[in-house]
């Protein structure tokens, strides 16, 4: 039996498909809170102060509240860029924003997953959520450092949406362990197809 081959440069359908239905999900609360003039940035810090809110719970061992805590602060994420588009209030530096409040409300997380972990005295729990987070950061960061080189790199099987909604639901019911490993292992997988996906961009 064989399977045909993928390119890891390809968009993976059911990504793309979630995503499509989630902006027509929101489409009127984002037409709703374009009317009200309500700025983009402030969507962002919203969902900023929220997964931090979830840090604390994770770090306290709240673990489904976290989950939900996160997810809200997902959705947050989710709604900024769709009201900066229609509003038509895009900025450079709304985008510079978006993008580094991710990164510490992603490192915040899982340093309270950690956290938690080590203080059960949980080592190899701990050892994983850090690889998770290693490889969550590796991503964004392969992302940044490819369109810095000019090559569009919007590639792999695990963006941070995904990651989100991951450990959110996975936290919600209590399991919050498969959930990091998923993440982790999701992670690395999205690592690797970016570094190739640059690697064949860059040597033709």
């Amino acid at each position: 039996m064989t399977f045909p081959h993928r390119d890891p440069g390809e968009p993976y359908p059911f990504r793309e498909a979630s995503k499509d239905a989630l902006l027509f999900v929101l489409h009127p609360l984002v037409r709703l809170l374009s009317s009200m003039r309500v700025r983009p940035d402030t969507l962002t810090v919203v969902g900023w102060t929220l997964a931090l809110g979830a840090a604390v719970l994770f770090g306290l061992g709240h673990t489904p509240i976290a989950g939900g805590v996160m997810l809200l602060g997902g959705l947050f994420d989710a709604l900024d860029g769709a009201v900066a588009r229609e509003s038509n209030r895009m900025s450079s530096f709304g985008a510079f924003l978006d993008s580094t409040l991710d990164r510490l409300s992603e490192s915040a997380v899982f340093v309270g997953v950690i956290f938690f972990y080590a203080s059960a005295a949980r080592p190899l729990e701990a050892l994983l959520a850090g690889l998770a987070m290693t490889f969550s950061l590796l991503t964004s960061y392969a992302r940044a450092r490819a369109e810095g080189l000019n090559v569009a790199c919007e590639v792999g099987l695990l963006e941070r949406a995904g990651r989100v909604v991951i450990l959110s639901v996975f936290s919600i019911f209590g399991l919050l362990t498969p959930g990091v490993a998923f993440v982790a292992a999701g992670a690395l997988v999205t690592t690797a197809q970016r570094i190739l996906h640059v690697h064949r961009a860059t040597q033709g």
